[in-house]
């Protein structure tokens, strides 16, 4: 079917015009359209392997840090990024526009592909269980979608009546969609979590960590029970997470998650071979151009005894403290950069319960605080390294969870989110903004920390109002 809405039809033009093609640069044979329309198991399964293929995770690496305080700009970036970088944002910024396309274009496959799993015939009990699992698997994916469009575009996410994004939940045609609530976005994406989640509790062992697995779902259920300040499901879903999926054993299985020789602590990543777009080149080049560096403040945050400092995790071999490069996402000699993004690691989950523990109705600061232990004490290089940390109140809790998600999470797509949540701004260093003196300090709750809906898909689309200040 091929996708004809006014809605849509703005989303996929956007894409032409988008730099960030991570999450929509297809080959043909992924297209669904009537040409290649699922008739059987075979079809199913290439049709959902080209949903996972369109899965966009470059948008949250590269907005994070060039936004934040993760990054410092070289003399040798050519322009990359630097828009976003020095908060030059308005309605026709490159960047969003490509978000609100891919995460759209995403979720159109999944519809289309669900929408014809039922006229798929199965001929075995496998097969059926197959139907099944892969229809779980695209809610899912679904639902991710669904919820990082709200991430980026809504300007909050525990008011219930606040703009979100359109819901989408089904291929559509001439439809001139509003935008929905946070309250029923998030409705609908626990939703087809909990459907999903159900399903593959009994099809899935959660051991392949490139498919949506039951794991997976409650790894994304805790996250977004995390943003909207429902702690108790926060709680109650990270400790799955975090009970089944053990925290690396040492240096080396800790230092191989981010050169992809091994996979301990990663729950859903997105793989990357060749040919895909390289992660790693959001921050470097092929011919070794530096497009940012990691801060200067980002660094200082490091001790020395700090496993995550470490060359291969935080820092690229061959830094300088004048270039210090960023390391996880280095990839192979042979192919600079091309490296899986890990989606979803139970260090996060670690976090979320000592965040969801001290800021619950009735906190337990002793929980919360044994949960950041563990995480901190699994990244000592030396007995007195990373000392425990205690709360003094719920606030001191935010303070010193924020800068263990800093470190910890660094590079990964979180930052720009966890000062979105708690309304933080940014204060560069000096020395992080030797090149852009100008864009050292974002004050809190500015208009930014909210993505433009992309002017295209307005013009399209009378329905949809844009954000403050744009």
């Amino acid at each position: 079917m091929k996708i004809k809405s006014i809605f849509l039809s703005a989303v996929l033009a956007t894409a032409l015009f988008s730099s960030c093609s991570d999450a929509y640069e297809i080959d043909a044979a992924d297209e669904i359209i009537d040409e290649n329309a699922i008739t059987n198991i075979a079809d199913l399964t290439t049709a959902v392997t080209g949903v996972y293929a369109g899965i966009g995770g470059q948008s949250f690496i590269e907005w994070s840090a060039y936004f934040t305080d993760e990054c410092r700009k070289p003399s040798s970036n050519r322009g990359q990024g630097v828009q976003v970088h020095t908060w030059a944002i308005n309605n026709g910024t490159t960047a969003p526009d490509g978000y609100y396309t891919g995460f759209y274009v995403t979720i159109a496959r999944a519809n289309t592909v669900l929408s014809r799993i039922d006229g798929v015939p199965a001929i075995t009990q496998e097969d059926e269980d197959f139907k099944e699992q892969a229809r779980a698997e695209l809610l899912a994916i679904r639902a991710m979608a669904h919820f990082d469009l709200l991430r980026f575009f809504s300007t909050s996410y525990d008011n219930a009546s606040a703009l979100a994004i359109p819901i989408v939940d089904r291929p559509i045609v001439f439809e001139t969609l509003p935008r929905n609530t946070v309250g029923e976005v998030l409705e609908f994406v626990n939703n087809d979590l909990a459907i999903a989640y159900e399903t593959l509790s009994d099809l899935s062992d959660n051991s392949d960590i490139t498919r949506i697995t039951p794991l997976g779902v409650q790894a994304l259920r805790a996250r977004i029970a995390l943003y909207s300040k429902n702690y108790e499901q926060a709680i109650t879903f990270a400790q799955e997470v975090v009970s089944a999926v053990p925290l690396a054993a040492n240096p080396t299985q800790y230092l191989d998650i981010w050169t992809d020789a091994g996979n301990a602590e990663v729950v859903f990543e997105l793989k990357r071979v060749t040919g895909n777009t390289q992660i790693g080149r959001v921050f470097r080049d092929v011919n070794g151009d530096v497009f940012f560096n990691v801060s200067n403040d980002l660094f200082n945050q490091f001790t020395s005894t700090d496993l995550r400092r470490q060359v291969g995790a935080l820092i690229e071999t061959g830094s300088t403290l004048d270039n210090i490069r960023v390391g996880k996402y280095s990839g192979p000699a042979s192919n600079y950069g091309l490296a899986d993004i890990k989606l979803f690691r139970v260090a996060e989950m670690y976090l979320i319960l000592a965040e969801a523990h001290a800021l619950k109705a009735s906190p337990d600061f002793v929980a919360g605080e044994g949960f950041i232990n563990q995480l901190r004490a699994s990244r000592r290089l030396a007995p007195t390294a990373l000392p425990n940390v205690s709360f003094a109140s719920q606030q001191d809790a935010i303070t010193k969870i924020l800068d263990e998600r800093r470190r910890e999470l660094a590079f990964e797509g979180h930052r720009f989110f966890d000062l979105k949540r708690f309304n933080l701004g940014i204060n560069r260093l000096d020395s992080d903004v030797l090149l852009n003196t100008f864009a050292q300090t974002l004050e809190p709750g500015d208009y930014r920390f909210t993505l433009p809906i992309p002017q295209s898909a307005i013009f399209a689309n009378q329905n949809l109002v844009q954000n403050p200040q744009y």
